[in-house]
C-alpha cells in the first residue's frame, strides 16, 4: 500500500481496528478489571420498573448482557435463571441486560416460553454497556457483595451452569477459593454434540484471534476441525488465520478443501485472492476477487484488495474508486468477525511499464 496515500492509510487503519476492538482478555471487560468496582446503572426495566444497581449494593449481583435471536444468548438467560433460583433465600439478585430495544416482542415471548422471571433491562443508549466495555455475546458479570468485579464468563458452553454456581458461591462467601477450584475442575454433566463442541472451539478462537493470540485461535480451529471435518466456516476461518501468519501453503489446502466441494464458495473465493495478493500474483489475485466481489462476500474487502492492485499498476482513478467503495461499505456495513485484516505488503512486483 502506498504509504503516500491518505485514503488507503485511513481504510487499513479503519480494517485493522475492526479485527482488534475486542483485545481484551475473555474473563476481564475491557473497562473493568477483576476487583474494581463496577460502574453503576439505572435503566429500565420491561416491567416498566427502573433498576437501580444502589439499590443492590449488599446484594451479589449478576448481570447477563444478552444479544436478541442468538441462541447462545437464550440458553443463557435460561441457565442463569435456574442457577439463580436454585441458590433462593440467598442475596443474589439477577439482571439480563440488552441494548435490542425495538426486539422488545422478542424477549417477551422468550421470557413467557422459557419461564423467565428475572428483572430485563435496557440499556438503551448502550452507555452502560460502554462502561463496561463488554467483548461478546452474551457475557456473564458477577458482582461481589461490595459492588467489585468478582469474575465473567464470556459466551455459553456446557459448562455453563456449573461456572456460574461455582462463582455466585464465592462471591456469597459459601466456598472458599479451594473449593471454588474444585467446582470448576469438576466436568459438566451434560454432554455436547460433536457440531456443539466444535462450534465453542470456534467461538473461543474467535476470541483468541480478537486478543490478536493467532496461533492459540489456529490450535482452537484444529481441534473444532477433529470433531467436525465437514465444518466450511471453520476451516475458511484457519485459512485466514493462515495469511495472518504468512502461511500461504495452509491457507491455500483449506480454501482447496472447501472450493473442491462448493467450486462458487463466495468467501473461499475471496480468501484464495487475498493469499494471491499476498504472494504477490496479481492477475491471478484480481481476477478472483472480482468473481468474489460479484458474489459480494464481503465487499469492503474485495475492493480495498482490488484498490491496492490497482495502486500499485499505477491505475490512481480506479485504486480511489474502490477505497472510496470499500470505506462507504465499511460505514454501513462492518466487517464480519471472521474477516481477514491486510496488514503486510505483498511480494515485490516490478514497475509497470510505462
Amino acid at each position: 500500500m502506498n504509504a503516500h496515500n491518505p485514503m488507503s492509510r485511513v481504510l487499513a487503519a479503519a480494517l485493522l481496528s475492526a479485527s482488534i476492538a475486542f483485545a481484551a482478555s475473555a474473563d476481564d471487560l475491557r473497562n473493568v478489571k477483576r476487583g474494581e468496582l463496577v460502574p453503576s446503572c439505572k435503566l429500565a426495566a420491561i416491567d416498566g420498573t427502573v433498576i437501580d444497581s444502589e439499590a443492590m449494593k449488599g446484594s451479589v449481583v449478576v448481570y447477563v448482557c444478552l444479544s436478541a435471536e442468538q441462541r447462545r444468548s437464550e440458553q443463557a438467560a435460561a441457565d442463569s435463571q435456574q442457577v439463580v433460583a436454585a441458590l433462593s433465600g440467598e442475596p443474589v439478585k439477577l439482571v439480563h441486560l440488552t441494548a435490542d430495544v425495538v426486539q422488545r416482542a422478542y424477549f417477551e415471548k422468550l421470557r413467557q416460553e422459557k419461564g423467565i422471571t428475572a428483572s430485563l433491562a435496557f440499556d438503551a443508549d448502550r452507555a452502560f454497556y460502554g462502561k463496561l466495555g463488554l467483548i461478546a455475546f452474551p457475557t456473564t458479570i458477577i458482582v461481589n457483595k461490595e459492588g467489585k468485579l468478582g469474575n465473567v464468563i464470556s459466551l455459553h458452553g456446557n459448562d455453563y451452569k456449573t461456572l456460574l454456581d461455582a462463582h455466585v458461591r464465592h462471591a456469597l462467601g459459601k466456598i472458599d477459593d479451594k473449593q471454588l477450584r474444585e467446582m470448576l475442575a469438576a466436568k459438566p454433566t451434560e454432554k455436547s454434540s460433536p457440531k456443539s463442541a466444535a462450534s465453542a472451539h470456534r467461538s473461543l478462537a474467535r476470541l483468541m484471534r480478537e486478543k490478536g493470540q493467532l496461533d492459540q485461535a489456529k490450535a482452537e480451529l484444529k481441534k473444532g476441525l477433529a470433531l467436525n471435518a465437514d465444518d466450511r466456516e471453520a476451516m475458511l476461518d484457519l485459512a485466514e488465520l493462515s495469511i495472518m501468519t504468512k502461511e500461504y501453503d495452509e491457507a491455500d489446502a483449506m480454501v482447496e478443501k472447501v472450493l473442491a466441494v462448493q467450486s462458487d464458495h463466495r468467501r473461499a473465493k475471496q480468501i484464495k485472492g487475498a493469499a494471491l495478493f499476498k504472494r504477490g500474483r496479481l492477475d491471478e489475485a484480481e481476477k478472483l476477487l472480482n468473481e468474489a466481489l460479484d458474489l459480494n462476500p464481503s465487499p469492503e474487502l474485495c475492493h480495498y484488495y482490488l484498490g491496492e492492485i490497482a495502486e500499485q499498476r499505477g491505475r490512481k482513478d480506479e485504486a480511489l474508486s474502490h477505497y472510496r467503495e470499500a470505506l462507504k461499505r465499511f460505514v454501513h456495513d462492518t466487517p464480519p468477525a471472521g474477516a481477514a485484516t491486510p496488514t503486510e505488503k505483498p511480494a515485490e512486483q516490478p514497475a509497470p511499464k510505462k
